[in-house]
């Protein structure tokens, strides 16, 4: 049993964890009533064994042998598991309780009514591992802080960009509802413009037409008066006398070739 045992911890400190568990497992099967000096189960197989696990990276399957390390008499077997579970947790992200157990690490080191060299670096170790987190967790803290003021203040930001955009929509509306209103009311002006225009152009009309001279009125006809008698017997005669001068002069101007004729009546 002793060289199994043996085995496994010479191919666990080579790395090769798989096979070390495979030699911790046999003996823990074939050899059952195992038994250490003081009368209990060999507790140096199972904290072998939760090593194992831890360096597989099996840390439920480690915490569980872990905690029974912790639950034995043996002072030493106490705070390496405490130790241990410590990392366990660290692993699994549980930081506060890793503080816990390096604690108890220390406490149960404290303890012990003989302590060896082991001991002591096991305690400077668990006060490191302790300071270590508590660090951590610290400046994790302080992250999230930031983190968190970061983004509140990058939705105020926001807030304000989309308050100044809503402050920019209103006035560019404003700007188009008052632009529309001045197209409405410019064909009115023009259409006042127009008539001015309109209006100017007939007293300017007027003002040509006063400038301009007077034509002369056409006569208008008038009403037909009454002639006597002797008023017509002497229209008559002259009448006749007209054509008889009119009948010479066409007939002497048809000996004139070339020449105009001119009307004398």
């Amino acid at each position: 049993m002793a060289d199994k045992v043996r085995e496994g911890n010479l191919l666990y400190n080579n790395g090769k964890y798989d096979e070390a568990l495979d030699k911790y497992v046999d003996v823990q099967i074939n050899f059952p009533n195992s038994f250490s000096k003081k009368g209990t189960c060999l507790p140096y197989l199972d904290f072998n064994i939760a090593d194992a696990q831890y360096k597989r990276g099996k840390y439920d399957e480690a915490a569980q042998l872990f905690w029974k390390g912790i639950k034995t008499e043996d002072t030493e077997i106490r705070a390496k598991s405490s130790f241990n579970m410590g990392n366990t947790m660290y692993r699994q992200g549980k930081m506060k309780e890793a503080l816990e157990y390096y604690k108890k690490a220390v406490d149960f080191i404290d303890e012990a009514q003989s302590r060896s060299e082991e001991l002591d670096t096991l305690k400077s170790d668990a006060k490191y591992n302790y300071e270590y987190i508590e660090k951590k967790m610290k400046e994790e803290e302080q992250k999230q802080q930031s983190q968190n003021q970061k983004e509140h203040q990058q939705e105020e930001d926001k807030d304000k960009k989309d308050e100044k955009s809503d402050e920019n929509k209103s006035e560019d509306k404003d700007k188009e509802k008052s632009q529309e209103n001045k197209q409405q009311s410019k064909p009115e002006n023009i259409q006042e413009k127009s008539e001015n225009k309109k209006d100017g152009n007939q007293s300017q009309s007027k003002k040509d037409k006063q400038n301009q001279p007077s034509e002369q009125q056409q006569p208008q006809p008038q009403g037909l008066k009454q002639m006597s008698k002797e008023e017509a017997e002497r229209l008559l005669e002259a009448l006749n006398q007209s054509e008889k001068e009119a009948r010479a002069t066409i007939k002497d101007t048809q000996h004139l070739q070339h020449k105009s004729v001119e009307k004398d009546w």
